[in-house]
């Protein structure tokens, strides 16, 4: 029994966080970075283009390291899932 009951805690253990399952905030910040991880990745290949990207990382990047040490603070003892996903993100990005 002790065999079994290990081996679902491992199975539950390793299912990722569904968004739905995450906080507001903690859903919105993520997003919002997605979006400015995306961005940070793209190449200005001529001037308008330098332009879109400059725009979409003042839009989604700024004021993110100081909101993901925010969350991290306030959630620090919210389940190893929301603490895990929280803590993948690259820091520092400003």
């Amino acid at each position: 029994m002790l065999r079994l009951t290990s081996a679902c805690i491992v199975l539950i253990a390793s299912v990722p966080v569904s968004a739905a399952s995450l906080p507001s905030d903690v859903q919105t910040f993520v997003s919002e970075r997605e979006n400015c991880d995306h961005f940070r990745g793209e190449e200005p290949y001529d001037a308008d283009r330098r332009r879109e990207i400059e725009a979409a990382l003042d839009r989604y990047c700024r004021g993110t390291d100081a909101r993901l040490d925010g969350l991290k603070k306030k959630y620090r003892n919210a389940p190893a899932a929301v603490r895990d996903l929280l803590n993948g993100f690259e820091y520092p990005i400003e």
